[in-house]
């Protein structure tokens, strides 16, 4: 944790929406300097239970993990055939690419609020942080190579300290090197910039995932995709979250005003689709929503 003298001014209580004020206890012990990498108190025990320790740590060092067990196969059996329904081919590839996907199907938005993902996201890229884009992909046997990039690719270098993008990417039926498995450059996320011409053909490890888990990197880490040498497909859904204060890829903010969705939506959800953030709620006749300001200043600190 890092090391600061003194205590942070924090908000009182009653400034704040009732699920928000838990979370000024666990401001007040890292006194609001929390490392880049550090879990806040009220995550310590949430990390623990879902066993996710040794893959933070992973991802710590190297910038790169694979979680286990983040869902059962019947529910990646139901994921692939979402994503290949609501898919298209790309033209001259044998490729699929489904965009957009968040609220479009249940199987989606499982995977986007499962507790594992969610919990490891919130270590990297702090409390609060936002869906950014969600999108399927199809991989058949190819030629194709790709080269090398980082994540934060909107994010001028040297990229901060704290992580402002993490991305999960959940293949159905799991992954291979020879079956077209994501590539990194390992501890290439300690560079915190965007690869040269020529380091963006370095060579890379595969991830390999087994059907249930997910790969997970840091949006500093180089890599790529890999290349299918074999039959079959590999059916991947690609989440991206990011921490609070960046601007979000894709604004899935209309679905807060569908009713009869939020109303089934899967917990967590809301907090994905930025419900609590103060942007743009200021107008002529006022300033910002001082509540959900205040709530900001807390979640940032985490």
């Amino acid at each position: 944790m890092s090391e600061q003298a003194g205590t942070i001014r924090v908000p009182e209580p009653e400034a704040l929406a009732e699920h928000v004020r838990p979370l000024i206890e666990s401001v007040k012990k890292s006194r609001g300097m929390l490392g880049p990498h550090d879990v806040a108190d009220h995550l310590e025990a949430r990390v623990e239970a879902l066993g996710l320790s040794d893959a933070l740590a992973h991802f710590r060092e190297h910038g790169y993990a694979v979680i286990e067990d983040v869902a059962p196969p019947e529910e990646m059996d139901e994921l692939r055939e979402a994503i290949h329904s609501l898919s298209t081919e790309l033209p001259g590839t044998g490729f699929r690419s489904a965009a957009h996907l968040l609220g479009r199907h249940p199987a989606v938005d499982r995977i986007a609020t499962n507790p594992k993902i969610l919990t490891f996201a919130e270590v990297s890229v702090g409390n609060g942080f936002r869906a950014s884009q969600f999108a399927g992909s199809v991989m058949v046997k190819s030629e194709i190579k790709t080269s090398v990039h980082a994540d934060q690719n909107w994010i001028p270098a040297p990229f901060p300290e704290h992580n402002c993008v993490i991305t999960f990417c959940t293949p159905c039926e799991g992954m291979t090197a020879e079956g077209g498995a994501t590539r990194v450059v390992p501890d290439s996320h300690l560079l915190r910039r965007h690869p040269t011409v020529e380091e963006s053909l370095s060579e890379t490890i595969a991830i390999e995932v087994e059907k249930g888990g997910t790969a997970v990197w840091d949006g500093s880490a180089w890599h790529g995709g890999g290349r299918r040498t074999i039959d079959g497909t590999r059916t991947v859904l690609h989440a991206t979250y990011q921490r609070l204060y960046t601007q979000p890829i894709d604004d899935f903010s209309y679905l807060l005003e569908d009713e009869e969705y939020m109303a089934s939506a899967p917990e967590g959800m809301r907090g994905l689709l930025g419900e609590g953030l103060f942007f743009g709620t200021g107008s002529a006749e006022g300033g910002v929503d001082m509540k959900k300001f205040t709530e900001a200043t807390v979640r940032s600190k985490l």
